[in-house]
């Protein structure tokens, strides 16, 4: 029977892994569990459950600046950003609505978000979650306190283990309080909306509006049969594929730019827009994947240089059959599996062939123990790997199996 441990105060959370280091315990390490089935299985008897280490430690709107507690959920941050007209700049999606249904909105905790680099469509703009991170401070695999950043950019000394611990799933150490960057929302927000139901054509679009002074915040290509999916009835009647592209800022500014990238565009297809809070609906579920969220089918994330996402989508498309997303401007691709077949050499062989690697995000348990969830990496990344396991967690208790060798960090994840 699996026991669960729940610490409540850093302190206990470091008593607990000195306990599981001393008697060699590995532990599964959680908040919420909503990413669980995210990588795979863990192999450990034990749960470390930091939902109940919670709280605000400090949030100061005037700075652009809050510190929390690990276990705090997604849904209370937002609420305390939005209360101050705020957000968090990355633009997090309810990443675990695309595992199980029913998911309740912004599910999870920060430290899961974290953990996981998870970014939305503004990660073209304003980089990853990682890049948000201010500072955190964890309990190392050796049961040793270790922290990194503080309250402002420039206070980072040394390596930038903020960095390195976000996108490491809990396998190098369990981080119990986080400081991030928050921004204020912009005045007004709208999307252009373009019909098109060519993959390679909308790339070749997407790339033309990153290109153009234009200064697009978020781009996108939804298939005809995901657009109804997404759940907005504004969108359902279009009928068509949609290129999707968003500009923020002052109002006339807005303006003058959307009708900029009308006209530049106007070779592919008739468009429109989405104003303000139809606007901000419409990226939520490009956020939140939701075309694909319920956890129905294979959901597999290739990632790659943003021209290519046409080229790659098209190629996935044709030679699994597969439905497709595009996001961050074609350089992020969701692929959904109906079988239960997931292709992963197909797969990973078209996201090499395009400098691209591929994730498998969603699949049964008995498929993610057969696959290789993550992209392999070289021999050479695998010793630098090795040597921050061994540095971090020598006895192999965080998280053990979650992710295999993949620590250090990639592109355009």
């Amino acid at each position: 029977m699996t026991e669960v441990i729940s610490p409540t105060t850093p302190e206990q959370l470091r008593e607990a892994i000195s306990w599981a280091l001393g008697s060699k315990n590995p532990l599964e390490i959680i908040g919420s569990g909503s990413k669980k089935t995210y990588g795979h299985a863990v192999a450990a008897d034990h749960v470390l459950d930091l939902s109940k280490l919670t709280g605000v430690m400090f949030y100061e709107p005037e700075e652009l600046v809050v510190s929390v507690r690990a276990g705090t959920s997604l849904a209370e941050i937002h609420a305390l950003l939005r209360d101050k007209n705020q957000q968090f700049h990355f633009e997090p999606g309810n990443f675990p609505g695309l595992l199980a249904d029913g998911v309740a909105d912004h599910a999870g905790t920060i430290g899961g978000l974290i953990a996981s680099n998870l970014s939305g469509p503004r990660r073209i703009k304003v980089g990853a979650a990682r890049d948000h991170l201010l500072g955190f401070e964890a309990i190392s695999g050796r049961a040793e306190d270790f922290k990194s950043g503080g309250r402002v950019m420039k206070n980072v000394t040394g390596f930038d283990l903020s960095k390195l611990m976000a996108g490491s799933f809990g396998t190098l150490g369990v981080m119990h309080t986080i400081t991030m960057k928050v921004m204020p929302r912009d005045e007004k927000t709208r999307t252009v909306l373009i019909a098109c139901d060519d993959m390679q054509i909308a790339g070749s679009a997407m790339t033309r509006a990153l290109g153009s002074e234009n200064e697009v915040s978020a781009a996108a290509w939804i298939a005809r049969e995901q657009v109804v999916k997404l759940g907005l009835d504004i969108v359902t009647g279009i009928g068509t594929g949609i290129v999707a592209l968003r500009v923020e800022g002052p109002a006339p500014s807005v303006a003058w730019r959307c009708e900029a990238l009308r006209k530049l565009l106007a070779d592919i297809g008739a468009s429109e827009e989405l104003h303000s809070a139809n606007s901000n609906a419409f990226w939520q579920a490009v956020a939140d994947v939701a075309p694909f969220a319920g956890g129905i089918g294979l959901l597999w994330r290739v990632s790659g240089p943003p021209a290519s996402g046409g080229a790659i989508a098209a190629k996935l498309a044709d030679e699994t059959g597969g439905k497709i997303m595009m996001d961050w401007a074609g350089a992020q691709t969701w692929l959904q599996l109906a079988g239960g077949d997931a292709m992963a050499d197909k797969v990973r062989d078209i996201a090499v062939s395009h400098d691209a690697r591929a994730v498998l995000v969603r699949a049964p348990e008995d498929i993610r123990n057969q696959v290789p969830v993550f992209h392999a990496e070289d021999a050479a990344l695998a010793r630098i790997n090795a040597k921050i396991r061994e540095n971090f967690d020598p006895e192999g208790i965080l998280n053990p199996g979650r992710i295999g060798h993949m620590i250090a960090k990639r592109g355009n994840a």
